[in-house]
């Protein structure tokens, strides 16, 4: 009886994801080609560290169009100028959609932001916004002192190291003018002074933003394969007391916001400028706290400085002097 059931439970574990697989392929159709995906796991053991090179090599062997199985979810992947203005321009409406995993889930308040929003009413009220009052050319002019002030204090930071003989770690430089050039722009303040000192309010956002990184990245490859999850149950209290954590942050630095705009007037700021527009685009708490939080994060993490710093090593690996810096 017992090697009966021990032989009905493994074939049910083999012979249930290949099922699986087989209704998903007659379901799709004709798929464009792409590498032959494993059981279960899809085409997630075949991608390499560098995933921009990996899908490039992909591209040059299958065709500008691929299909890549992230285990059980399938993902087109388009390599060309062209094929990207048609998918990002052409037919952005019915491709506007933005698959959200366990974790965007909650982070996002079930889609109230922006990126993480389904296409639908909420969809197109908050790109409206975003089109017409947050990010125009207007406003953007407005908010480039800041940017300036902001470069001009690293370059002073990165004289002051020179005339000092120290060795300079680029990354640092790039850092602190990404982390103040965000911070002013989001929330009209700055948090790290010329010498990289951080004040507590600052010291409260960084391990925000810190911790909502390693919960976000601390998900299992469970994620990618649906049937598996109930393996690997989120910590629904971690991703509570992190979003409360968020948001008492925030609304402390929005309440700052609304006592200075009683007493002296809007500011080009996004807070000001969400805390002036709530009521006439009917935004709730959760849109604007998504607003300053999701579109904003990603580029204090890699995006803002991380690029920046690969330009600067090819341009001194190319020149011959990549020896005298540290990045």
């Amino acid at each position: 009886m017992d090697a009966s059931l021990l032989l009905s439970v493994g074939l049910a574990v083999v012979l249930i994801p290949l099922s699986l697989a087989l209704l998903n392929r007659l379901r799709l159709g004709r798929l464009p080609p792409g590498p032959r995906p494993w059981p279960v796991l899809g085409n997630l053991r075949q991608i390499k560290p560098i995933r921009c090179r990996c899908f490039q090599e992909w591209a040059e062997r299958y065709g500008p169009i691929i299909s890549v199985w992230f285990g059980s979810g399938l993902t087109v992947v388009v390599s060309t100028s062209e094929l990207a203005k048609e998918v990002l321009k052409e037919h952005d409406q019915q491709l506007a959609d933005r698959p959200r995993n366990r974790s965007t889930q909650r982070f996002s308040r079930n889609g109230q932001d922006l990126i993480w929003a389904d296409y639908g009413p909420h969809y197109i009220k908050v790109r409206k916004l975003c089109n017409l009052e947050l990010f125009t050319p207007k406003r953007l002019e407005a908010l480039r002192p800041i940017r300036e002030d902001e470069v001009t204090a690293m370059v002073e930071s990165v004289h002051r190291t020179a005339l000092e003989g120290k060795p300079m770690v680029v990354r640092n430089h790039l850092s602190m003018v990404a982390f103040n050039n965000i911070t002013r722009l989001a929330f009209g303040k700055r948090f790290m002074n010329a010498n990289g000192e951080v004040d507590e309010q600052g010291r409260e956002f960084k391990t925000i933003v810190n911790n909502g990184i390693k919960i976000g990245a601390s998900l299992s490859v469970a994620e990618f394969i649906w049937y598996l999850r109930w393996l690997c149950p989120l910590n629904e209290e971690l991703y509570k007391t992190h979003n409360e954590r968020r948001d008492r942050l925030t609304m402390k630095i929005i309440e700052e916001h609304a006592k200075a705009l009683k007493e002296s007037g809007a500011k080009q700021h996004f807070v000001d400028a969400l805390f002036t527009l709530k009521e006439q685009y009917d935004l709730s708490e959760d849109t604007v706290i998504g607003l300053l939080w999701v579109c904003w994060i990603p580029f204090l993490t890699y995006y803002s400085f991380g690029y920046v710093s690969w330009s600067f090593f090819e341009v001194f690996y190319s020149s011959g002097h990549w020896r005298i810096l540290s990045l």
